[in-house]
């Protein structure tokens, strides 16, 4: 296999494991993975690593970049025995007029988001944790 063929092997695996539209906007730039032995369900930590691609729009394409911010944590479904957590840095770009700039993300993975929360959304009335119990009448024979 050459290079390319193992990059795009390697992408594709990744997009079944990172949530959906990620791909598009960053790139894995690493990842680590640590024992757990304090935590009883799971048995490891994994970190994935996410740099922003250059995601500048045609109107900014005299910005220059200007590092990363800082990483965010976002906690991830688990994979297999592995808590997931997510370290995300979005670019800064600087304006010729010298101001630092954040491009904002498409909405799609707002709206993926949102629609997630929609279609997951908890009934009118029914409070966080245990689900009622049913009741149903017993008549002994």
């Amino acid at each position: 296999m050459n290079n390319k063929a193992d990059i795009d092997m390697y992408k594709g695996l990744a997009s079944y494991i990172l949530p959906n539209g990620v791909l598009e906007y960053f790139d894995v730039v690493d990842f680590v993975e640590e024992p757990t032995p304090e935590d009883k369900l799971y048995t490891k930590l994994l970190y994935l690593y996410l740099d922003e691609r250059d995601n500048r729009p045609e109107e900014m394409s005299s910005s220059k970049p200007n590092g990363f911010t800082e990483e965010s944590h976002i906690l991830d479904f688990p994979i297999r025995d592995r808590k997931t957590i997510l370290h995300v840095r979005r670019r800064r770009w600087q304006t010729s007029d010298g101001h630092n700039y954040i491009v904002p993300l498409e909405s799609k993975l707002a709206i993926q988001h949102k629609a997630y929360r929609k279609r997951h959304k908890r009934p009118k009335g029914r409070k966080r944790g245990r689900k009622p119990m049913r009741r149903t009448s017993f008549k002994p024979r």
